[in-house]
């Protein structure tokens, strides 16, 4: 029987995105219908390289600068599946390619909301189907303006790593009161009163044990500069995180409202392990947590540090909550649900003719600039850049410049990766007005 190829293409393999697929890789391994390819533009990490070389899947990187050999591989395959989000080599092959005939589905590891990490137009007309990691997308202001007949191409897949590995993991007996974080730890995620709400959480033996990066060092400096880092435990980055959620008390995830995440890894993981989590009324959150059935959801830093008191206060609430979470992660976020899930995608499009896609933009390809890349993957947001080039005088120059440099008061637009000027100045050194904003918002910093 002939296998169905799916190439899989990403900007890179590590993080969060890379374990989502690793995992989902190593469960479908044995399928007899599907062959798996990966080809990444960017790296693949040693962890990816050797989880790949042990199950067999093929695992090629650094596409980037071999690009008919990635036209090539995706003209054999019979589904091209992309893993999109804002990435500058990503956003550059998409904007400069012509693909050879093709079935092509998106898969989005974004919600959509919040510049520079958002949908367009252009990106929804791309894909044979475009589909999101989480229904809340639907709620985006690029899809609330497509027609009916555009909606019916999208879809949603959970993006989840699977929660199978921690179905083992038991409470171990310690003293004190921990409330977890796992994950970015960095203000461009976490909430940025992070720090002062958690230290007013008035419990005996409160530990607020904070694993991940890559801020955590100066987050710590921070605490320790205000006079309360005996309250706070920053492991960074760990390789097995099984040992701090048998730790946990409860989960504290206090996001920020502007944060990027869809479906939370680290929030499935906990719920799974009967971890009960506290988070904010966010959009993300609101979806993954139904409160007082399977965690408690809040709207303020006060209700943050209540909602903390009162699981530790009353016990036989703990467990109802704690149990309700483990049944529900544990049947929404399985590595089986996603497989199944996107088995009938898979068989959806493979009955579509194959069709050669051009990105438009209305240029011949060697006119088109790092810089009009970067404006193309922002769609309706990015008038204040294209009125500073477009801008004669000085005074108007100026003008723009401003509402540039204001952008950076969002953390997300300040972050070195996360589709930020920041992060196309990096591939693309040599283009002026990157360079340019880029500095800009350094600036406001």
């Amino acid at each position: 029987m002939k296998k169905t190829k799916i190439l899989h293409v990403t900007p890179h393999l590590g993080g969060g995105v890379g374990r989502v697929l690793l995992n989902y890789f190593t469960k479908v391994n044995d399928d007899q219908s599907f062959v798996h390819e990966v080809t990444c533009l960017d790296y693949a990490n040693k962890h990816a390289l050797d989880v790949a070389r042990n199950i067999g899947i093929l695992l090629t990187d650094r596409m980037a600068c071999n690009g008919q050999q990635l036209l090539a591989m995706i003209a054999g395959a019979d589904i091209v599946l992309i893993h999109w989000w804002n990435h500058p080599l990503l956003y550059d092959f998409l904007v400069r390619a012509e693909l050879p005939s093709c079935r092509v589905v998106m898969w989005s590891h974004i919600s959509g909301f919040h510049p520079p990490y958002v949908f367009t137009g252009k990106i929804f007309r791309y894909p044979d189907v475009f589909v999101f990691t989480t229904p809340v997308s639907y709620e985006a202001r690029e899809v609330q303006g497509l027609s009916d007949e555009q909606k019916k191409s999208l879809r949603v897949v959970w993006s989840t790593g699977g929660v199978e590995h921690v179905k083992d993991v038991k409470p171990n007996a310690h003293t004190g009161f921990n409330v977890g974080y796992i994950g970015t730890v960095d203000y461009c995620k976490m909430h940025p009163d992070f720090l002062n709400m958690c230290s007013q959480v008035d419990i005996p033996d409160v530990n607020f044990i904070v694993c991940g990066g890559p801020k955590e060092k100066a987050i710590q400096q921070e605490a320790e500069r205000i006079g309360i880092d005996g309250k706070f435990t920053f492991t960074g980055p760990v390789s097995d995180i099984t040992q701090y959620l048998s730790a946990f008390d409860v989960l504290g995830y206090p996001l920020a409202p502007y944060h990027y995440g869809t479906c939370d890894q680290a929030l499935a993981e906990s719920m799974a392990c009967g971890v009960v989590p506290v988070v904010f009324s966010n959009r993300m959150e609101n979806h993954m947590v139904k409160d007082g059935v399977t965690g408690i959801v809040v709207n303020n830093k006060e209700e943050y540090g209540n909602a903390i008191k009162k699981l530790f206060g009353d016990k036989e609430l703990k467990m109802h909550l704690s149990e309700n979470a483990k049944e529900y992660a544990r049947k929404t976020f399985s590595l089986e649900i996603i497989n199944q899930e996107w088995k009938k995608v898979f068989e959806e499009i493979l009955v579509l003719p194959k069709t050669s896609r051009k990105w438009e933009i209305g240029k011949p390809k060697a006119d088109i600039s790092a810089k009009d890349v970067f404006l193309e993957s922002l769609g309706g947001y990015n008038q204040e850049f294209i009125s500073y080039c477009d801008a004669v005088s000085t005074d108007e120059k100026e003008t723009h410049s401003k509402k540039i440099k204001e952008l950076a008061e969002s953390p997300i637009w300040q972050a070195r990766t996360r589709g930020s000027a920041h992060h196309y100045h990096v591939f693309f050194p040599e283009d002026e007005h990157l360079a340019v904003w880029s500095k800009l918002m350094r600036e406001y910093e």
